[in-house]
Parts: C-alpha cells; sequence; structure tokens
C-alpha cells in the first residue's frame, strides 16, 4: 500500500473514502466522485480514493498465466485526472497480491479503512464487493460504524457506462463513442523510456512509453496528440506489438512527433487517441514497413490540416 497525497492538510483526519479500479476514470466513476464531494463538503472529511494495481481481475488472471484485459488508463491518468479536477485529497494505491486477496471483510475495514485512513463514510457503486470471495457489502461497513451511500449506475443515451462496455467499443474503434462515455478521448500517460532505435534509422523517430504489463484497449494504428512538459505535440501512434520488428508478446505504445525531435528520455508524456488510421500488420521486409509508416505520416497530416481543434484531453 502505497498513498499519494495530494493535500497535505489534514493528514489522519476523518474521512470519506470511495474504492475500485477505476479503469478509465469514465463518466460514471465520476459520479461517484462528485457524491465523495458533497459528503465531504459536508461533514468535512478528508477525501481519499483507494484502487489496485494490479486490477484484481488482472491479478487472478496473472496466477492462471491468462491474458490479462485491455486497460481504458494507466494508474497515472488516473492520478492525473482526479487530482487536476480536484476531487480527492489522497490516492491510496493497494498493491493487489495474495495477502490482499485473502483479507477478509472486516480485516479489510479494520486494518485499511480504520487503522490506517480513519474512514468515517463510504460512497460506493451499486456492484460494489470486497474483501476475500467478494463477501464484503455495504451491510459490513454499518455493521463497522462507517456511513455509506450507493450510486446508481449511470445511464447515457440509455445506455449504462461501465468499463467493461467501453472495451468492448473501444476494441471496434469507435472512438467518438469512447469519448463520448469517458467523457474526454482515450489517453495513457507514461515514462519514455529507450526503445530499439529502429525508427531514427529510417528518419522516423518515436518516443517509446514504458507499459510493464499492461495491455492497452486499443490496437493499430492512430492520429495522436502527444503532451509532454506542457506542450501539445501533433503525432502518429502505434499500439501493438510490432510484429516486423519484434517476436515478443509484449505490448508497446510509441508515438512519432511530427516535425520535432527532441530528447525526451525520462520526461511523463500522454498520449491522446484521435483517430484510427489502420490495423498492425507484419511486414516482409523494413523497406515496406517504413514506406507504409510514411504513409500514415502523410494521413496523420491530412487529418490534423482538416480538424484543427480536436483534443479533448482535460
Amino acid at each position: 500500500m502505497f498513498r499519494i497525497i495530494i493535500n497535505k492538510a489534514e493528514v489522519g483526519a476523518k474521512s470519506v473514502v470511495t474504492i475500485g479500479n477505476f479503469d478509465g476514470l469514465h463518466l460514471g466513476h465520476i459520479q461517484l466522485f462528485k457524491e465523495l464531494n458533497q459528503v465531504a463538503t459536508e461533514h468535512k472529511y478528508r477525501r481519499i480514493a483507494i484502487t489496485f494495481e494490479p486490477l484484481p481481475l488482472e491479478y487472478f488472471l496473472d496466477s492462471k498465466k491468462e491474458q490479462r484485459l485491455h486497460r481504458l488508463s494507466l494508474l497515472r491518468d488516473k492520478f492525473y485526472i482526479l487530482k487536476q479536477h480536484d476531487l480527492i485529497d489522497e490516492l491510496v494505491v493497494l498493491h493487489f497480491n495474495d495477502s490482499v486477496a485473502k483479507l477478509s471483510p472486516q480485516e479489510f475495514i479494520q486494518d485499511i479503512l480504520k487503522d490506517r485512513l480513519n474512514v468515517e463514510y463510504a460512497v460506493v457503486g451499486h456492484d460494489f464487493k470486497f474483501g476475500h470471495g467478494g463477501r464484503g457489502t455495504i451491510k459490513d461497513f454499518s455493521i463497522n460504524n462507517i456511513q455509506s451511500t450507493i450510486i446508481k449506475p449511470f445511464m447515457l443515451n440509455n445506455q449504462r457506462v461501465s468499463s467493461s462496455i467501453i472495451r468492448k467499443i473501444a476494441a471496434r474503434n469507435e472512438l467518438d463513442k469512447v469519448a463520448l462515455y469517458l467523457g474526454r478521448n482515450l489517453q495513457y500517460t507514461a515514462r519514455v523510456v529507450h526503445g530499439n532505435k529502429m525508427g531514427r534509422k529510417f528518419g522516423v523517430p518515436t518516443i517509446n512509453l514504458s507499459l510493464g504489463r499492461n495491455r492497452p484497449v486499443v490496437h493499430g494504428i492512430y492520429v495522436a496528440n502527444v503532451y509532454i512538459g506542457g506542450i501539445c505535440y501533433s503525432a502518429v501512434a502505434s499500439v501493438g506489438k510490432n510484429p516486423t520488428t519484434n517476436s515478443l508478446d509484449v505490448y508497446k505504445l510509441e508515438a512519432h512527433l511530427l516535425d520535432v525531435d527532441l530528447d525526451l528520455y525520462g520526461k511523463i508524456a500522454t498520449v491522446e487517441i484521435l483517430k484510427f488510421i489502420r490495423e498492425e500488420r507484419k511486414y516482409d521486409d523494413l523497406d515496406t514497413l517504413f514506406k507504409q509508416i510514411h504513409q500514415d505520416i502523410t494521413d496523420t497530416r491530412n487529418y490534423f490540416m482538416e480538424n484543427k481543434w480536436t483534443t479533448k484531453i482535460q
């Protein structure tokens, strides 16, 4: 467990908490945080969100050696969005492992909520469960003198907004609909790391983002905005496994910044996905691959010429 403190004032004060994966931080999640803020204002509570890394489902898939789910967001994205919109005072990240998975509802409440975070109130979703085997419910909160509010499913155009539904939409590259449900464009934020520098040899330098074992929900070549140090760069982004140059079963996110060649290693970058260009393909040789990449760059330039105001990032 580690705590990312945004507002240092009154650390240790009585708190209101919300708990979840918050993958994508979509409009349904935002309703939770609006209620959390109302409770905090009314009772003068500290605002805390608890999330998990890896996500519980990822942990159980890892233990079975099965493919992980596709992420709508990375941890940094959750933190930056919550901080930017002043929705919490503190983000608590629980490293989900065997010990956490085996905590009973009573142990979770006492050891984490009560002893460490001084929780008096919980705001949770309608389907919220916690503790070993998902046996914990809001009844456990009441037994332990924690007040609670349940947030109903958030509906948009007669459709319940949820991370699982958004993943299905994103897999079809219906990016406008994804943005509608997220309240912003799909984005991934991570540190720029060294790659194989293959692109530079062909006049197409790229930045590579560190994804770890996370798998983005989209897969292919995209028009993108890239934000680094408060500057927005137009870019073409590749999300996938780079099958022509890479034989490993790992996902990569890299972007070529148009007309920019800077030393950005170690910087934090946000890649905002704007438009699907094409599927990722394996080419017979590098010359054919980079001929296609130059065409992708041309398509990206044309997009930005036609769409000068596309950003929805917040």
